[in-house]
């Protein structure tokens, strides 16, 4: 489940969803090799409400990814060639329960294996659990408590980490969160805007400015820094992973289709791109693979039923 998902007092509005998304970066120099290095990626994905009524609800979710890499490229420390295929499949399960006093608690926990060789052995999988507790407090304002583990994250890998954030949501068209390890912004100035951002410690950002002159259109612009992560099978430590990171200038579309479809197409300025291999961010100069900047060009298609 996402953040604003746990955010919401709301129990048993679940809905089905299924989820394809699409992206392709064409070839740019390896800094330092002579080598270049494109990547397509295909990430389907899916949301199943199991059980649902107005105290309870249970949804079992999954996603299946691969990225393509055409490249020559070798990580530099450890003389190992870069992997061709790296897949991430997971799959979960999400519960809440809502109190006699207007409490929610909430959990989830997913397993799966992002590597080259999925499930290969059991050091190739990765687990994420999350505990959270909603305490609203009138209608504008509410508490969430939370406690999260993941062998996975970019920092303090495979350390319990608890967490607390305050929520403003007044109305439909604001909706503020501030806490640790993240903090949100969601503002509609007029009915055709709609400002957001996002932000979770150390290194991810996920922010958009956005027109919709039309019910069926939507236009938008933003700035994302994000990452991805794999164990690869060959690797010589075992808590080591291979690291993807890069900024995206982005600019695209939506179109909202008839029957609760929506289309996005994104085109995207890439640069800060970088590749390594180890435990967390702190390693970054290890295996460290620069890719030039160039552009990368996705498309998203999500219906919701």
């Amino acid at each position: 489940m996402d953040l604003g998902g746990w955010m919401v007092p709301r129990i048993g509005n679940l809905k089905y969803n299924l989820n394809y998304e699409g992206s392709y970066s064409p070839s740019q120099a390896v800094q330092g090799q002579n080598s270049d290095l494109g990547y397509l990626s295909n990430t389907g994905r899916f949301l199943v409400p199991l059980y649902q009524n107005p105290r309870d609800e249970l949804a079992l979710h999954g996603r299946a990814s691969h990225m393509y890499i055409d490249s020559s490229a070798v990580l530099p420390d450890s003389g190992q060639a870069f992997p061709q295929d790296l897949y991430d499949l997971r799959l979960g399960a999400t519960y809440r329960h809502k109190m006699e006093r207007g409490w929610v608690f909430g959990g989830e926990l997913t397993v799966g294996s992002p590597s080259d060789k999925p499930f290969n052995q059991l050091d190739d999988t990765s687990i994420s659990a999350t505990a959270t507790l909603l305490t609203p407090q009138g209608k504008a304002h509410r508490w969430l408590f939370l406690i999260n583990y993941s062998n996975t994250r970019d920092f303090l890998p495979g350390i319990p980490i608890p967490g607390v954030a305050y929520a403003y949501m007044p109305d439909q068209n604001l909706s503020i969160l501030v806490g640790l390890p993240l903090a949100s912004v969601r503002y509609k100035p007029a009915p055709k805007w709609t400002l957001s951002g996002l932000y979770i410690y150390p290194n991810t950002v996920i922010s958009s400015v956005a027109y919709r002159p039309k019910p069926w259109v939507e236009g938008f612009a933003g700035f994302d820094w994000t990452y991805q992560r794999w164990f690869l099978s060959e690797r010589t430590d075992d808590k080591n992973r291979l690291f993807f990171y890069q900024k995206e200038a982005k600019a695209g579309l939506k179109f909202f289709l008839p029957h609760d479809l929506l289309l996005r197409l994104t085109a995207s300025y890439a640069f800060d791109r970088l590749w390594f291999q180890g435990d967390d961010w702190s390693d970054r100069g290890q295996d460290q693979v620069d890719l030039d900047n160039g552009y990368v060009f996705g498309a998203t298609l999500n219906w919701r039923f």
